[in-house]
């Protein structure tokens, strides 16, 4: 199983709650461990115009290629748009859809980022300025791969931009598990939005993922999974609060991925949210869920 990254992900963001290193952080603990080498990762290129406009304006587009983004842009989107962050928001798109790609051949792939869930068609909003998931799933279905596509986010807040994005789309399902009370205060509606309490906790959280997502899987039937495994659903997340624990999340990332792989589904991951009080329980979480995938590709090829 290939891991995708690059390190243009990287950008110092000093003094936000977001950490871009932390995907860079997550894989050198990784080959730290011996869990992956060298070989495993995979480089993306930047994507071009073309892809872009499959998910986003040509106005938004061409500042994302050429600059221009004002004041009031980086206002909306929470985060001070720079080129470096511009860049690693490019890189993160490339990222998502040569995990795409690979899953499509290889049955499964992570992108060590990604999941810039919040971006809307024509704007940014929560960190997030180019929609990846919405692009690599338009590219896919452009490019006749599958005729449909299922978006599984299970990061702890719904990603309002993908779900605007795929409106009236009948060819994509976005499924989300998601705090009722976190952001965005104003919830777009997807093909199936369950709102959750604060501090659901593992138990019930699993128990309603153990039920929900079968039936979402066997009454799409797609052609293709991207798994939104979103680490600030964490107990320790500043701006999660749906209190499971890291043996939870674990559980979590298995169960999607069993599911999916019973099922003879290809499936994308990306990392997305995570801000946990203690950096490196992100960084823990975020190697974990590449840990499973792992465990999942193996299983997949013994049988």
């Amino acid at each position: 199983m290939k891991i995708v990254f690059s390190k243009d992900y990287t950008v110092k963001t000093p003094g936000h709650v977001f950490r871009a290193d932390k995907f860079e952080a997550a894989l050198k603990l990784l080959l730290r461990e011996g869990i992956v080498s060298e070989s495993d990762v995979a480089a993306p290129r930047p994507p071009v115009r073309a892809d872009l406009l499959l998910a986003h304006g040509p106005a938004w587009v061409d500042k994302s290629l050429r600059g221009g983004f004002t004041a009031e842009d980086s206002k909306r989107a929470e985060i001070e748009i720079s080129r470096g962050v511009v860049r690693a928001h490019l890189a993160n798109v490339g990222g998502t859809v040569l995990a795409a790609r690979l899953a499509l051949a290889e049955g499964l792939a992570v992108n060590c980022g990604g999941g810039s869930h919040h971006a809307f068609r024509d704007h940014g909003e929560g960190f997030c300025l180019l929609n990846d998931i919405a692009v690599a799933v338009r590219l896919l279905l452009k490019e006749r791969r599958v005729a449909r596509a299922m978006v599984i986010d299970l990061d702890a807040h719904q990603g309002n931009g993908t779900a605007s994005i795929f409106k009236g789309d009948r060819r994509v399902f976005t499924f989300s598990m998601h705090g009722a009370e976190t952001y965005p205060e104003k919830k777009e509606r997807g093909s199936l939005d369950l709102e959750l309490k604060p501090n659901i906790g593992d138990l019930e959280y699993l128990a309603l993922l153990r039920r929900e997502l079968p039936r979402a899987l066997d009454g799409f039937k797609p052609e293709f999974a991207l798994y939104v495994a979103g680490a600030d659903v964490y107990r320790g997340d500043l701006l999660g609060g749906l209190g499971l624990s890291v043996g939870g999340i674990r559980r979590r990332d298995a169960f999607v991925l069993a599911e999916c792989r019973r099922r003879g589904l290809p499936v994308a991951a990306v990392l997305s949210g995570g801000y946990a009080r203690k950096f490196t329980d992100t960084v823990r979480i975020h190697a974990n869920t590449i840990r499973e995938a792992l465990r999942a590709g193996k299983l997949q090829s013994e049988e």
